[in-house]
């Protein structure tokens, strides 16, 4: 009997050969898109929400950070919208 899970099975499986990365306060992560002054930002919260009979959900990470004109901005993003630096 074969004991592997769907990862190892099923290569076309979602989550195959994806390491799950988590974040913390702290965290220094940046946008995943390549984008002109992008910012390099500061994890400031894990934002989740409990559900009703479905345990709790993950609603984003709040990062916050430093604009052009030193500005603070603060933000919820995805976390398939950031990368750790």
């Amino acid at each position: 009997m074969d004991s592997r899970n769907d990862y190892d099975k099923n290569p076309s499986y979602s989550g195959y050969g994806k390491t799950k990365i988590f974040y913390a306060a702290g965290d220094v992560v940046e946008l995943r898109h390549d984008l002109p002054n992008k910012p390099i930002m500061l994890v400031q919260s894990v934002d989740k929400a409990t559900l009703p009979g479905k345990g709790s959900g993950l609603l984003g990470v709040t990062c916050i950070w430093f604009n052009t004109s030193m500005g603070l901005e603060k933000a919820r993003f995805s976390t398939k919208d950031i990368v750790k630096c």
